[in-house]
This record gives C-alpha cells, structure tokens and sequence, in this order.
C-alpha cells in the first residue's frame, strides 16, 4: 500500500550509531576489494553487490526490496491500446514480456472471465498460429471497435500472420508494435469470427488505467428493500470520488420505501454490497475517504506506528488526513452519504483482498458497521505503508510503517520466526485480543478475519478449460456460426454442444485435461519411469489408463458442477459483444458469495446477531 505527502527523513544519526555503522560497512568493502583483486576468476562486482543487497533485505519484511534499474523500467504506466492478444497453441508459461512471465501477468489482470494462459491450437489446420484478442478495455480498445476473439492481421502496415509460424513475429514483438508515445494512433487490421472481410480501426494510444469501482448496480429493487453492488477493484486516486458517484447513483435508483429499520420514506437503500475480492490495495489516504462516506465527520479510523524517521506515528480520522504532525493538517472535505444504522453493509472479501482494503474492512468490522463475509476466513494480511526511495542507480522500496484498526490491532501478519522474512515489529505479541464497538473478540496480526465464511462450489474442470482456452476457442467458433444471434443465456442446446466440443478437442489430441490439471508434472515423470522399467509395455498400459481415469472424473464436473460452468461459458460467450462492466454486473447478480451476503442483509436479526448489536 503506498501513501503520499510524506516528509523527507531527518533524523541524524549519533555518534555511536554512526561508528557501529562504519565497521560492518568496512568490512564489507574490504571484502569486496580483495575478491576484485585476488579472486580465481573475473567478478562481475554490480551483480555481486546487487545479489547481496537482496539478501540483506530478505531477512526484513516481505516487502522491503531493492528495484534495480531494469525493474523500475518495466513498472513505468502501461501505454498502449487497452488490449491483451495471444498467440494459439503457445502457452503464456513459456513467454516474457519486459522480463515478466505472460501467464504472470495474465493472472494480474482485471476481468470479468477468467483469461486462458494459452489458446487451443488446432493440429488439423493449415494455420496453426495467430495473434487473438482475449481482452479489451472499455475506454480504450474495445471502444475503438477491436473486441474479444478478433484475429489481428496487421499493425501499422506490417503483417504479423502467415502459414509459415516461424517467420511470425512473437508476442513481444507484437506487443512492441502497438506500444508508442501517448496521443498518436495505431492502425490494426483483423478479422472477425462470423464476419466476411478484413476490418480496419485506428485506435489512440494512452496509459492503460483500470477504473477503481468497475460496476454499481442493483441487485433488488422494490419496495420490500433496494440492495445495491458495488466492485471497488482497487484504491487509485479516484477510488473515492468514485465511490462517491456510485453511492449516489444506487440511492438515486432506490424506490421510495419503508423499512423496519426506519421511521419514515425515504429512498435510502436497505443494504449495500461492498466487493473488495481481489482488491490488492493502492493509496491509503483513498481508502479513509471510503471510510469517511460510512461514518460521521471526525470518527477515528485508526492508526500507523513506525520505529523509523520517515514519518512520525499519525492517527487517521474521516474528513482530516493528519500528516506528519504538521501545523495544519491536511482537510479533505467529506459527506456522510450511508448510514449504517439504516443501510445495512456486507463487505466481500477474499485471500487477495490486501492492504488499504483491509484497512477499509477493519473500520468496518472494528466498528460494527457492517458484516464482513469471505470465500476464505482471512485476508492476506499485508498492513504496511511503502515508500520507493530513489537511490543512484534503482530504488529502494521501503516499508516504513504499519497501520492499525481502530480497535488498535495490527493488520499485518505476524510471520514465522523460523522464516528468512519476517513482520516488521516483530516483538508484537500476536496473541493479544481486541474487542469491536459491541464488544466482539478480534484476533491480532492475522489479517481481518470474516465474520461469516461462505465457500461457494469449485469446479476443476471449469478452470482448466479456462486456463487450456477451450471457453475462449468454444466462443469464437460459437460466434462464427451464429453472426447475428443475440445470447441471453446459455441453453440445454449451447451446453451439449459445448460438452460435445471438449470431448471432440481432447480426443484429437488439442486438448490434453490431464496434463493441464497435472501441474507437477508428475504423469511426465511417471512416463520416463515407466519406459526405462523392465515391465515397459505394461508400464506405459497402465499409465495411458491411469489418464483416461483422470479425464473420466474430471469431465463427470459437467453434470456435478453444471451451473459454474454454464456461467462461465456464457460469460465467455457474451465478452464478444459486451464491454467488462456489463459482464462484471451479470456475473454479481448470479454470483454464490454475493447471494450469500444478499439473505444475510434481508435477514435483520442473523444481521443483528452477527454485529453483536443486541449487546448490553
């Protein structure tokens, strides 16, 4: 989590301080100038410093670390068009971009679907390989005209498709293409499944931003209780305006109505569904003006302590940013828009909600404000505020504090002491308790802990046909042969018909389901095994059987976990002809965890109950 307006380290060192310095810090020169001067082989001495400071910082925190010079080169704002393209039958695993693995940075994006790391590749064609769109952002791409599934075929003039994959390009290469300076135009050229001809667009480069709250919608609307959505995906520097529009914008559609828990009509909502899954954090101070529209002015929403002279120990309050003690604290003008005791709160969360959205669902929880539910009983528990220091060559990134709840407890985890990384402030006792406004236990360095677990059904299967690109490859054919359709739903029909396309992609050898779910590789080892033994034939027998079991139980997922991939293919199906944020408010309204957190709000007394309002 990262702050700003911090003030610039002061603190001089004393005497003492400075000489118990100085000998470590000579000592180590020394020990490098002797390996320069005397060693058996040629050192290189930047990698060899660089290696040991990285070993330094690994004994610190998680997340103190040294960027180097290539590392801050490949976190610079991404500029380009708002697309992410593929290339078939080559998995994302075995591509970098800028250093990074693609499968890495695939896993990192924002969207409705759940991206494949690879595309089927079909074996019978001619072609085996070429360039898709499996993401466009709204604002960018997608509202230039380039959409999901299309097959580029040209940038700026220059082909990057043919028969012949090893004159094609790479996916590096491609992506350099459409990277430029911001404002100027880039022409692409594609096709369209279901579509005759080529197609032309010039679509305008620019910083690729995600929006903070992606979707607000209503999932009940009617006079027994209004209950709205809203995604908060990250805490940028509009996360609290933007929550702001997207509270006003829900209350605006909610019916004048009475409810048990008011005294008059009004068009305040019943409930609020606050989704912070996912969410992996950003500015703090975005995350207090969140807070600040749930609370009345000047509510102390806690704190963050450091041993350090970055900055000194600060208490945060809704409406006032006090920073670094200074002689006139920072105002930031807020309005109350809910009040809890009228518009009951579930916050959703899950193992990646991370840093100011855990401080954000503290204030919730420590207050009473709200009820927090989750897929699993904590967060990740990363409660720290950074800081990139500039230095002569990289940057150090510096932890330099941690926050607290306003109930005092400490958001970030207390790590193994047998571990190389450690929780900052490790004296901490781990095992102190806390109490909430109504007088709820709270545990201490262990993330925030939900108040209701709910873990909605998985499915093996639907992942790896995410994953191996059988959603994305099923869409793209569905597309083509139904050009004009309009979907509203996945049918009976659609979903034989896609069964029927998986079992067809894993016999001609596209689609290989055990491989995908065998993620240790161990089917691989058992083959080398297996050809080397005395028994080979019998060996190799047992291991195709062994497969063909694997792929039997993972494909009975299509009548055990039918509804999950049933939402998911047509997820896939509408991303052709609908932008992200319309796929984000279908999928809220048939999601397991958002219905879940919809009977607790309809439901006064469990709601009660849980906050431990009814406490004397």
């Amino acid at each position: 989590m990262s702050t700003s307006l911090l003030p610039t380290p002061t603190r001089t060192k004393s005497l003492s301080e400075s000489s118990q310095m100085q000998q470590p810090v000579t000592l180590y020169r020394l020990i490098i100038d002797i390996l320069k001067s005397s060693y058996v082989d040629e050192i290189n001495t930047e990698e060899m410093v660089q290696t040991s400071v990285e070993s330094m910082l690994s004994t610190l925190d998680p997340y103190t670390e040294y960027l180097s010079p290539k590392e801050l080169a490949k976190r610079k704002n991404l500029v380009g068009i708002g697309a992410f393209v593929m290339k078939s039958g080559v998995s994302s695993d075995s591509v970098t971009l800028d250093g990074m693995s693609a499968s890495k940075l695939i896993s990192g994006i924002p969207s409705a679907i759940k991206l494949p790391t690879q595309l089927l590749e079909d074996k019978d064609a001619a072609q085996k390989q070429a360039f898709k769109v499996v993401l466009s952002l709204e604002g960018y791409a997608y509202d230039a005209g380039l959409r999901v599934g299309d097959e580029l075929i040209s940038i700026n003039g220059q082909s990057i498709t043919g028969d012949d994959a090893s004159t094609m390009p790479s996916l590096e290469e491609v992506r350099q293409l459409l990277l430029g300076i911001p404002g100027t135009t880039v022409e692409v050229q594609f096709t369209r499944p279901g579509v005759d001809g080529l197609q032309t667009i010039n679509i305008k480069r620019g910083v690729v931003q995600f929006p903070s709250v992606p979707c607000a919608t209503m999932l009940q609307q009617s006079k027994d209780g209004s209950i709205g959505y809203i995604r908060l995906r990250r805490f940028g520097a509009d996360a609290g305006e933007s929550m702001k529009a997207a509270i006003q914008s829900l209350q605006s559609k909610a019916p004048q109505e009475v409810s048990p828990t008011r005294t008059q009509q009004d068009n305040t909502l019943a409930g609020l569904v606050l989704d912070l899954r996912d969410n992996t954090g950003g500015e703090l101070f975005e995350a207090i003006k969140v807070a600040s529209l749930f609370v009345p002015d000047n509510t102390y929403l806690g704190s963050s302590k450091g041993e350090g002279s970055m900055m000194p120990n600060q208490s945060y309050y809704s409406g006032k940013l006090d920073l670094a003690q200074a002689d006139d604290p920072v105002q930031e003008p807020t309005q109350q828009m809910i009040d809890p005791d009228k518009t009951h709160v579930v916050i959703l969360t899950n193992k990646q909600t991370a840093s100011a959205s855990e401080f954000l669902a503290g204030v919730f929880q420590d207050l009473d404000l709200g009820v927090i539910v989750g897929n699993d009983k904590e967060t990740l528990g990363k409660g720290v505020g950074q800081r990139e220091l500039p230095l002569p060559t990289g940057a150090l990134k510096l932890t330099y504090h941690e926050f607290y709840t306003p109930s005092g407890r400490c958001v970030q985890r207390q790590y193994d002491q047998n571990k190389s990384k450690q929780s900052p402030r490790r004296h901490t006792n781990s095992d102190e308790v806390f109490y909430t406004t109504n007088g709820r236990k709270l545990g201490d360095r262990r993330g925030i802990q939900v108040d209701r677990r709910f873990k909605p059904s998985r499915s093996d299967l639907s992942e790896l046909l995410s994953s191996s690109g059988a959603y994305y490859t099923y869409a793209s054919q569905w597309s083509a042969k139904h050009p004009s359709a309009k979907l509203t739903d996945v049918d009976e029909a659609i979903y034989k018909d896609f069964r029927s396309f998986v079992l067809k992609e894993q016999q001609k050898g596209n689609l290989k389901l055990e491989e995908i779910f065998d993620d240790k590789h161990i089917l691989q080892q058992m083959e080398i095994i297996s050809k080397s033994s005395n028994d080979r034939d019998l060996s190799l027998q047992s291991l195709v059987k062994i497969r063909e079991e694997i792929v039997k139980d993972l494909l009975t997922d299509f009548d055990l976990s039918k509804d999950i991939i049933k939402r998911e293919l047509e997820l896939n199906l509408l991303t052709r002809d609908l932008p992200d944020s319309v796929l984000i408010e279908r999928g809220a309204k048939s999601d397991a965890l958002v219905k879940e957190a919809v009977k607790i709000l309809l439901d006064n007394n469990s709601y009660d109950t849980i906050l431990n309002k009814n406490a004397t």
